[in-house]
């Protein structure tokens, strides 16, 4: 009896949860009729992968490949971009925890003799992570090392990033979004650590959160292991190769490894980096062109004035990332695109349903 009890109580939970999650589809339908311009000519697919406190969904639409409709799948990996400087900025948290570094040390002390910038003499850390350096987004005369701008940082090295520091004339130092800063992390992490960025990230992020299938370097240079990707003249491009700058824009990943990274942010992992990133979210430089926008730790934060939405998009030339989430109601939404066009109004639009609508709480 006991047993019938329980299986039938099993039963309804069952059919309950396969009927939200059909009724949330449909909502997320319904946003992209109506609500977005997404072309899935020049976006043939991108999938969602959403949480509302202890449920994951994870949505697919369009296809992976233009000729063929092939569902993008939960495994399927694509390049981040600049959602990357959100990893770079937590494993940064990491080893500051590990006592390995500070947030307010110099950022001359990490690089060769040769190539400290006494202009730059009270530079720190913290000032890379939140754009407050002063310096540009690319360095200059980047683009002469550039011999294909679909791979932009496939023959930049980083000799060529630290001459660039060296030689560099600050100006005056006030909010500027900058890859640069991110490129320069790179060079302090491998200073801190004794290894390369890619493995510091493998042996102190992915693997502890079980993140699988996410990398930096391409393992064994495997071919086929990237999602396809469309440029806006919808052509399919290759991956981005890099010689620098991978801990601003390189990391690859697939959306369920992302939701792994996004549960310990919101602080639900279970695991010691819910503690470790708890501060990662405290807006420390407002951006110069929108009041409710400021920079936390690797991310930025929208003031809701009941909530903060911490946010980072990224793109290649053939992906589109978007990352949002709300600490405050444990929610979140991550779509991944195989465009560089992507679907990030859609983003906002779904976080803000599953919020207001979606939601049966009062915020």
């Amino acid at each position: 009896m006991k047993y019938s009890i329980c299986l039938f109580f099993l039963l309804l939970f069952s059919i309950s949860v396969r009927s939200q999650n059909d009724d949330l589809r449909t909502e997320i339908d319904k946003l992209i009729r109506f609500d977005t311009d997404i072309n899935f000519k020049k976006t043939p697919g991108f999938i969602i992968g959403i949480i509302d406190n202890d449920s994951n969904y994870i949505y697919s639409f369009g296809s992976k490949i233009k000729k063929e409709k092939v569902d993008i799948q939960k495994d399927d990996i694509f390049e981040v971009g600049s959602v990357t400087k959100a990893f770079t900025a937590s494993l940064v948290s990491i080893l500051v925890y590990e006592g390995l570094m500070t947030t307010s040390d110099l950022v001359n002390n990490f690089l060769p003799k040769e190539y400290q910038n006494p202009r730059l003499e009270n530079l720190k850390v913290i000032d890379l992570i939140t754009h407050t350096s002063g310096l540009p987004k690319r360095p200059s005369f980047f683009g002469k090392k550039e011999k294909n701008f679909q791979n932009p940082y496939e023959f930049y090295q980083n000799a060529d990033l630290l001459s660039f520091y060296r030689d560099f004339i600050p100006g005056k130092i006030s909010y500027e979004y900058s890859h640069t800063n991110f490129a320069l992390l790179e060079l302090i992490i491998e200073k801190v650590t004794g290894k390369q960025y890619a493995d510091v990230m493998a042996d102190k992020l992915f693997l502890p959160l079980n993140m699988d299938n996410s990398f930096v370097d391409f393992p064994e240079k495997k071919q086929g292991l990237i999602s396809p990707g469309y440029d806006r003249s919808e052509k399919a491009v290759s991956p981005w190769t890099f010689k620098s700058f991978k801990a601003s824009e390189g990391i690859k990943t697939t959306i369920f490894d992302m939701l792994l990274f996004i549960k310990a942010n919101l602080g639900c992992s279970k695991t010691k980096y819910d503690t470790i990133f708890n501060n990662n979210f405290i807006p420390l430089v407002s951006s110069s062109f929108n009041d409710h926008l400021s920079m936390a730790m690797g991310w930025h934060t929208i003031d809701m004035k009941k909530f903060h939405i911490i946010t980072h998009t990224g793109k290649t030339s053939g992906h589109n990332a978007f990352v949002g989430f709300v600490r405050e109601t444990k929610t979140a939404v991550v779509i991944f695109s195989n465009s560089s066009i992507g679907a990030e109004d859609l983003g906002v639009q779904v976080l803000r349903m599953i919020n207001f609508n979606w939601k049966r709480v009062n915020i």
